[in-house]
């Protein structure tokens, strides 16, 4: 089985968010999956986050926390952004009720299913969910 990751759910166990155990639950799932913008989304959130609470954290927060995410990474295969995801997004017309980013993930795991008809899409966004949902992915999140 194949298991889809959008940001939110690693961000989650990054940020020690209230919904980190569940995350992590999902994480320890099978084969992971995402789109590359897991990695962008991932490393501007930790950014955005040090520089939003520097007064707050440690000098090495985010030294520690880049550490932590690259070794999350590490156990991900990726769906690069290409002319096959942009065909995918022409193709789907559906995919105009979202936010750009949130299309690609979409996209891009419904390449993956081409791959493995048996992925599950992780989310705790509540209009990715729905979306996931609309293109008939197992989803176990929310």
């Amino acid at each position: 089985m194949l298991s889809y990751f959008d940001t939110s759910v690693l961000m989650a166990i990054l940020l020690d968010e209230e919904k980190k155990e569940e995350a992590f639950k999902y994480w320890q799932s099978s084969i992971r999956v995402s789109s590359i913008l897991l990695k962008i989304e991932t490393t501007i959130g930790l950014r955005r986050t040090y520089q939003n609470n520097k007064h707050l954290l440690e000098n090495d927060w985010l030294t520690k926390k880049n550490k932590i995410m690259n070794e999350y990474l590490n156990e991900v295969n990726f769906m690069v952004v290409d002319n096959i995801i942009d065909r995918e997004i022409q193709h789907q017309k559906e995919l105009a009720k979202c936010r750009s980013l949130d299309a690609i993930h979409i996209a891009s795991a419904i390449q993956f299913r081409i791959i493995n008809k048996d992925i599950i899409f992780y989310t705790f966004d509540k209009s990715m969910h729905a979306l996931a949902e609309y293109y008939k992915f197992n989803t176990n999140t929310f």
